[in-house]
């Protein structure tokens, strides 16, 4: 069982690991850009000593190495990232107070007319966008609506990702709840002007 902890590690999730959010223990965890909150490039691989007892277990050494592994620059950025999460009590902060309001504040996007479904954990969430809106149906063209809605929301000043037809959200672990409002009501205009333009563009 590998967690693939890229973006859900170190704390957007409400937890240090989005398996320990949804509970589960897996054999490896694979981390990279959220270890430094991106300011370095670093990335690794944490091994289950069921996994390393086997290695081990051959005889040889346990170890792998590419050029710049354990490179001092990222890892100082790492170790200065993970030490502002503990000091600046981040996680509790998701877990406890802006990750609950913000998942409050996102579910109100699901009585959209265009959205199929909103879902949020900690602090990153999706909107499914739908043109059927009780069967949560997929876009005759998939990726339309997405390209769509990322367009008109990137021009409004709001960061959302699409995926296909599901826009994705992962805001700063300091946002404010001010900012959280900001980014509802954009979003919310976001979507009235993409469905629109799917109805000028003949796609909704």
């Amino acid at each position: 069982m590998i967690s693939d902890e890229v973006i859900c590690g170190f704390g957007r999730t409400g937890n240090w690991f989005g398996c320990q959010t949804f509970g589960f223990e897996p054999d490896l965890i694979a981390f990279a850009k959220a270890v430094s909150s991106g300011y370095q490039p670093i990335g690794g691989v944490l091994v289950s000593d069921k996994v390393a007892d086997v290695l081990d277990s051959i005889g040889d050494d346990f170890n792998h190495g590419y050029t710049n592994s354990a490179h001092p620059a990222g890892c100082a950025a790492a170790i200065a990232n993970i030490r502002i999460i503990q000091n600046e009590k981040l996680i509790e902060r998701i877990r406890d107070d802006i990750g609950p309001y913000l998942q409050k504040r996102w579910a109100e996007l699901g009585d959209h007319p265009l959205v199929g479904e909103a879902r949020m954990v900690g602090l990153i969430g999706a909107l499914e966008l739908s043109p059927d809106k009780a069967r949560r149906a997929p876009f005759a063209k998939v990726g339309s609506a997405g390209t769509v809605c990322r367009d008109i929301s990137f021009a409004s000043g709001l960061i959302m990702r699409a995926t296909r037809d599901t826009m994705l959200l992962a805001p700063p672990f300091i946002i404010s709840h001010d900012e959280v409002d900001f980014i509802i009501k954009t979003a919310r205009d976001v979507l009235d002007r993409t469905a629109v333009e799917l109805k000028e563009r003949g796609l909704a």
